[in-house]
């Protein structure tokens, strides 16, 4: 009889544990409100809505679906989640105090001291790499901008092919052929005086801010130079989200010597064959070159609510752009590789951009129900 009891006891008390552990703790509803389908989407919940989450561990659950939905906490406290949705679509999701499932990373990034101190990162599409002061001891080497690495898998390959050291050949995965030297590359920014780049150094120091699984961002910092009757220092926070071959910078200029600073942020054409495209109404510039034996990399900037003019200048597409001191500039490059099999021409990337534009400019709709 007492064993009974007892086992009653332990009963009754799982029972109340598994019900305190699936306890809801928040609803709310998401809305697309574009006629047109967005797959992995960063969603950004506001630190506002989610506070009463901090420190408990949840799991989101799609409530039509009951699908599990991935999140990450941003270092602003906001909450991130991806999910697809249809034209128009509106989902419910809700927040139970239940263990999340474990998720895969799908970014990744680090320091890379054993090359010449580059800085790489990639997602599960695409990789890309600045270099370090290290390299400006090979003169013949020295790049400047962002360079791309085409990806064709959706695993993370940076720390393989750094090991491997013979990433400049295809092995089945993709391969690093992209040509940057000293140009912007896939997507950067420069001073830009007398009608010509003012080159500042690679970076000097990185932190990394936020390390997935959904979203990869980093800090580099370029320390301060004289140049041009300027005392110019930068920090660059780049980040790439999973499902996105475009990343987001945020830079920020601080300089001495005069009121305005002149910058140009944009990608490399090299003055080569193929499609150059700029589109004024979705702020944005892209490259897609002829083909070769490794095919195509394709090249884009993006710069989102700006009314800077695009503009083509010194094998570049892009914008002239006036700073003050301590003014931020944020813009989204990146590239895409025909070989992946997603993006295979000029008019697929130019689509990928023109969308990516609209979502920008239409975010989810976030609210309580």
């Amino acid at each position: 009889m007492r064993s009974i009891q007892w086992t009653l006891i332990m009963v009754s008390m799982t029972s109340l544990f598994n019900a305190q552990q699936s306890t809801l703790l928040l609803k709310l509803q998401i809305r697309n409100t574009l006629t047109i389908s967005r797959n992995t989407e960063s969603i950004e919940i506001p630190s506002k809505k989610v506070r009463l989450l901090a420190g408990k561990n949840f799991s989101i659950i799609e409530a039509a679906t009951k699908k599990e939905i991935p999140y990450q906490w941003l270092s602003n406290g906001d909450l991130l989640i991806q999910d697809d949705f249809n034209a128009k679509e509106i989902k419910k999701i809700e927040f139970y105090q239940t263990p999340p499932k474990s998720v895969d990373a799908k970014v990744y990034g680090r320091f890379v001291p054993e090359r010449l101190e580059d800085f790489a990162w990639e997602n599960d599409k695409i990789a890309f790499r600045m270099y370090g002061k290290e390299l400006e001891k090979v003169p013949e080497q020295n790049g400047w901008g962002m360079d791309a690495w085409a990806k064709r898998t959706h695993r993370m390959v940076i720390n393989e092919w750094y090991k491997q050291n013979n990433y400049h050949q295809d092995n089945g995965d993709g391969l690093d052929f992209f040509q940057v030297g000293r140009t912007l590359g896939a997507g950067d920014i420069l001073p830009f005086i007398s009608d010509d780049f003012v080159y500042l150094g690679n970076y000097t120091s990185y932190k990394i801010v936020e390390e997935g699984p959904l979203r990869f961002t980093f800090d580099l910092t370029y320390s301060q130079v004289k140049k041009n009757g300027y005392e110019i220092s930068a920090v660059k926070r780049i980040s790439l989200d999973a499902g996105s071959q475009l990343n987001k910078s945020v830079i920020k200029y601080e300089f001495k010597g005069e009121q305005t600073l002149p910058l140009f942020a944009g990608i490399v054409h090299w003055d080569g064959k193929g499609e150059k495209i700029i589109d004024q109404d979705n702020h944005l510039a892209a490259y897609w070159p002829e083909n070769s034996k490794n095919g195509i990399v394709g090249t884009a900037i993006i710069f989102p609510n700006a009314n800077y003019t695009i503009t083509d200048k010194n094998k570049h597409l892009g914008s002239e752009i006036i700073l003050k001191n301590k003014q931020t500039i944020t813009f989204y490059a990146g590239a895409a590789w025909d070989k992946a099999g997603e993006i295979t021409s000029a008019k697929d990337w130019q689509k990928y951009l023109q969308e990516f534009s609209l979502k920008l400019k239409y975010p989810i709709q976030i609210s309580e129900y």
